[in-house]
């Protein structure tokens, strides 16, 4: 009996050996077999990708929002492009000597071709050029081409310029259409929307189809792979166009590609992951310095505006600081060099209202010099006493019954406060308590010798509150500290004498004021209605700063309060001007409107060429915003877009001109926006740069993109010797 046992434990074992045996030998099998392949995409399928936006006007030729410029991306080909991941300009439809921007020579590539097969041809391109310059359908691109000659040799075509502009470089990233679609149209069509069919097509897409759904109202353009792109790997893009934000949110579960640079969408769809990218734009604040002369003042205001805190109010996980208007390291903001706030606003005729009462009221004057009471020849009558000066602390929790005087012979007393209302920070005097969490109601601060917070005799401690970037003196409270008992009684009387002295002389100052001075009355009422926070001129009018604005996103709304709260803790008012961008063009023809000026700056394909907003030619009704006229920076500006240079003498020339900037205080550089790309988490090998020059250019990630993959298996040396041989490897591996 336990022999059977044994011999049918022994089958089982036997069994499950064997068994053993034949799973690992399939799995080394596989791992053999695989063991050089690769994951290969397969070219298929079909992307939708969304869009807030009405109905495209699908014309290349005019200036238009970024959403058109994005489909025409992605329709037609240019002579040049830039390429985001190299950072260069490279070619497209032709290879180009940029070299000399007066003369540019451009030599077609061959096997280029519209979607009809027919080639693309110096003609297309030259006929492109000629109605963009006679039509003036591009207003920007009309200007570059006015005084530039286009002249076709053989299969090269060259442009001559008169002035050497790195800017002239933008023209060769207009979009080439054929000369047979150029030839048959229309002015409306030039200057309008352009044909949905019979068009001819050169980049990776061709339009296919115009749908509309009306029970999601949305339109739908089907764009189709065009037939000799063997690059991309997906056959079909659908671009659904949304009227409204709340139409796409109702839809939402099912995108697949959204561009989400108002944060719409983002984080709320775990399907959809984020690829962040920026542009070379950012928010910038300028100082007009015709209006704000005194460098000095323009210094201590741009050093009050806290870039780092003003991205947390944002939400810094969207923002990017920028330091200076080349997205370098270099760090413009200055150090304040005169920290009296109160001279510099002297010198430019503003003081505060208890110097403008001091020098209205004389009566202060004669009580000073003629009032003659000394310490020494004072008695204190035997009724007074501390109490008759105190007063209890309205913010200590613990220890109990602290009053406004306290007398002490021991330190390392925990005093713990409470705010009756939420406050952003506490300060004890100047000390900022690090302990102190935003929105707590509590907060502490130990009064102990050693930590140096307090010390013998007198200690006053001020307690101010910083409300909405506000400073607000609460309360103040003293701790009159000696170790020895009889010391501490000798200063207590000595302290009731000094607070009694000030007790006569301030009655005394009222009896001085009421029998030497003769008040005009009007005037007394208008300068107690003055705010002691700000500053005044002689006609007692409030110093402000009028602070213009364009008010195109809430962001630039949140960040122009966040200045004026930020300068209003300085004791500056600020006026603030939403604008839009259209307005900004009139302003600028009287630019003494504005004092201080939020806006964009957009540096387009050469982000190093900021010439348009600091050189002294652009004053007058154009982009030099700060008003700012120096011919050092001239000079400086106008080397930086005269030719193509190397990227170390870009470096350099930018180093200087941040240089002068810095000195100037004319710029405080904010930030720029980190756009959230939201792409499929199913669809494989994302690539985006995370920088871009155009928003266009995020269509680049349609090259490497798939929905499908393969693995392909080597089946050749895959013998049984060869098997031999990886386990060999393996073993001794």
């Amino acid at each position: 009996m336990i022999y059977n046992k044994i011999m049918k434990l022994k089958k089982y074992l036997f069994l499950i050996s064997i068994l053993f045996l034949v799973l690992s030998l399939t799995h080394l099998l596989y791992l053999f077999l695989y063991n050089d392949s690769k994951l290969v995409p397969i070219k298929w399928g079909t992307i939708s990708e969304w869009l807030i936006w009405s109905f495209p006007s699908l014309n290349p030729l005019k200036t238009s929002n970024w959403n058109n410029k994005y489909i025409t991306h992605l329709l037609y080909r240019s002579l040049l492009k830039y390429d985001s991941k190299e950072n260069k300009i490279i070619s497209d439809l032709a290879n180009c000597d940029i070299n000399n921007l007066k003369d540019v020579e451009c030599y077609l590539k061959d096997n280029i071709y519209w979607s009809d097969w027919n080639p693309i041809t110096t003609e297309d391109v030259i006929s492109t050029y000629n109605l963009i310059k006679n039509s003036w359908v591009n207003k920007v691109s009309s200007s570059l081409l006015e005084n530039t000659t286009i002249k076709k040799n053989n299969n090269t075509i060259i442009f001559k310029n008169t002035k050497s502009d790195v800017n002239f470089l933008n023209i060769f990233f207009q979009p080439i259409l054929a000369k047979s679609i150029v030839d048959n149209l229309w002015n409306d069509t030039i200057f309008g929307d352009f044909p949905t069919h019979d068009q001819l097509y050169s980049w990776n897409f061709v339009l296919t189809n115009i749908s509309s759904d009306s029970t999601l109202g949305i339109t739908k353009l089907f764009l189709t792979k065009n037939k000799y792109n063997n690059i991309w790997n997906i056959d079909k893009l659908i671009i659904k166009l949304f009227p409204n934000t709340n139409n796409l949110l109702q839809n939402k579960e099912v995108v697949n590609i959204f561009n989400d640079s108002n944060n719409i969408i983002w984080q709320s769809i775990p399907r959809l992951k984020s690829h962040k990218y920026i542009l070379p734009q950012f928010v910038s604040l300028f100082i007009n310095m015709d209006n704000i002369n005194n460098i000095n003042l323009r210094n201590y205001i741009l050093n009050k505006i806290n870039r780092q805190n003003l991205i947390q109010l944002l939400w810094e996980n969207n923002y990017q600081e920028v330091k200076n208007p080349y997205f370098t390291d270099t760090n413009i903001d200055n150090s304040i060099k005169n920290k009296n706030f109160e001279q510099i606003m002297e010198s430019i005729w503003y003081i505060k209202k208890s110097k403008i009462i001091s020098n209205y009221l004389p009566s202060k004057k004669i009580y000073s010099e003629e009032s003659n009471i000394k310490k020494e020849d004072v008695k204190i009558p035997s009724n007074i006493k501390i109490d008759d000066y105190q007063k209890d602390s309205k913010y200590i929790l613990s220890p109990s019954f602290v009053d406004k005087y306290n007398f002490i012979t021991k330190d390392d007393i925990l005093l713990q406060w409470i705010a009756w209302k939420w406050v952003d920070a506490v300060y004890i005097n100047d000390y900022k308590l690090n302990n102190y969490k935003k929105n707590n109601s509590k907060f502490y601060y130990r009064l102990k010798e050693s930590y140096k917070t307090i010390k013998p005799w007198v200690n006053k401690y001020k307690i101010i509150f910083e409300e909405n970037w506000k400073k607000v003196l609460k309360e103040e409270i003293f701790f009159i500290y000696e170790k020895d008992k009889k010391s501490l009684e000798k200063e207590k009387n000595k302290f009731i004498k000094s607070l009694y002295i000030e007790d006569i002389k301030s009655k005394e100052q009222k009896k001085e004021n009421t029998i030497k001075v003769t008040i005009d009355k009007s005037k007394l009422e208008k300068l107690s209605n003055l705010d002691e926070q700000f500053y005044y001129n002689k006609k007692l009018e409030k110093y402000t700063i009028n602070l213009y604005y364009i008010s195109t996103e809430k962001s630039l709304e949140d960040t122009a309060l966040f200045i004026k709260n930020s300068l209003i803790e300085i004791g500056i008012n600020v006026e603030l001007f939403p604008i839009t961008v259209s307005n900004l063009s009139k302003i600028l023809l009287n630019k003494t409107q504005y004092d201080l000026l939020l806006t964009w700056v957009n540096l387009g394909y050469f982000k190093y060429n900021i010439f348009p907003y600091f050189h002294s030619s652009q004053v007058k009704n154009w982009y030099n915003f700060s008003n700012i006229k120096k011919t050092s920076l001239d000079i400086l500006l106008e080397d930086l877009k005269s030719e193509t240079k190397s990227e170390n003498d870009i470096k350099k020339i930018e180093l200087k001109i941040n240089q002068i900037l810095k000195k100037e205080q004319i710029i405080k550089t904010l930030y720029t926006p980190k756009i959230n790309l939201l792409i499929d988490r199913n669809i494989k090998n994302v690539s985006i740069p995370p920088e871009l020059t155009n928003k266009d250019e995020r269509s680049e990630i349609y090259n490497t993109l798939y929905i499908k993959e393969e693995k392909i298996i080597k089946f050749w040396n895959k013998w049984f010797f060869d098997f031999i041989k990886f386990l060999i490897n393996k073993i001794n591996a």
